[in-house]
């Protein structure tokens, strides 16, 4: 096994001093024009993979990786996940890492499935995938197995951002731990011998909750965070720190409405006007981890 996700991240987040991923999110509604009514586009999908083109040829020098969220190709059919495999292929064309925000998680058949569906080689496959583990350990052990086999990456969700985690993650089980405390801990199980310094099995870890940033940082030592919930979902940018180490490694930090739809311009706006805020935005949101980083002395 030559490849390595969480050792490819690490070495691409120092080389562009980035730790920024950018969410391709794409809202047909919030699409510019200059791209929605380019002449000879007539299919959704069309639009779609053509508006992540110019959201990566922008972005590629600036960030280590793009996360395409299932759900908005899905959406559209067929033609719509063949707009994700395109993205994908074009992404990975500019040397980008790409995580499939897919949350998967079923019965362990179909979690082989699903695995081999996202982290195969065979199949074309992504660097990394997000998997959903509460229907039980037995449906991410295929993830765990396919990643161990091709060096792909995994990030388990243990504390999501969206306010409704508390209802089933946050629930005290019989043994006095909370539910996402049982996820951390076979995280750890599957971890803790690992000889790298980061493990390929990472964790979900919402920003829109410090305190368990911390407590889940200290505890998932050889864990990846994938870290959501930084701008509109409210998360704050000034507590970002907790996710990383003291040399101010171990973070996928995620953004994706303030870079795709910048608040500074509009559908009306013209290529040069958009181009220009999302590359703003990009790069201040680089700076601005960086700058948390140094401050808290994780540099």
């Amino acid at each position: 096994m030559t490849y390595n996700f969480s050792q490819l991240y690490e070495q691409m987040s120092i080389e562009k001093n980035s730790k920024v991923s950018v969410g391709l999110d794409p809202n047909l509604e919030r699409i510019p024009k200059f791209i929605s009514e380019k002449s000879k586009i007539d299919l959704p999908s069309d639009i779609v993979l053509n508006f992540n083109k110019f959201i990566i040829d922008l972005v590629a020098d600036f960030v280590p990786v793009v996360k395409p969220q299932l759900a908005y190709y899905e959406k559209l059919g067929w033609r719509g996940y063949q707009s994700y495999e395109k993205t994908v292929e074009y992404a990975k064309s500019k040397g980008l890492l790409v995580i499939a925000d897919a949350k998967r998680g079923d019965i362990d058949s179909t979690a082989t499935a699903y695995a081999e569906a996202f982290l195969s080689d065979r199949y074309g496959g992504v660097s990394a995938v997000t998997v959903n583990p509460y229907l039980g350990k037995d449906s991410i052990i295929p993830f765990i197995e396919q990643s161990r086999q091709t060096g792909k990456g995994l990030f388990i969700l243990v504390k999501t951002s969206n306010s409704g985690s508390q209802d089933i993650q946050d629930i005290v089980t019989s043994r006095g731990n909370r539910v996402r405390d049982v996820v951390r801990d076979w995280i750890i199980g599957e971890t803790e011998n690992s000889n790298e310094k980061y493990s390929n099995i990472g964790a979900v870890v919402g920003a829109t909750h410090p305190t368990e940033m911390s407590q889940l940082r200290m505890s998932l030592k050889k864990s990846l965070f994938l870290v959501p919930g930084i701008g509109a979902q409210g998360g704050d940018i000034k507590e970002i720190h907790r996710v990383f180490d003291e040399n101010g490694h171990g973070a996928v930090i995620n953004s994706s409405r303030s870079i795709l739809y910048p608040d500074s311009v509009t559908v009306d706006s013209t290529k040069e006007e958009y181009a220009e805020a999302v590359l703003c935005e990009t790069i201040k949101l680089n700076k601005q981890i960086n700058k948390i980083l140094l401050n808290n002395g994780q540099y």
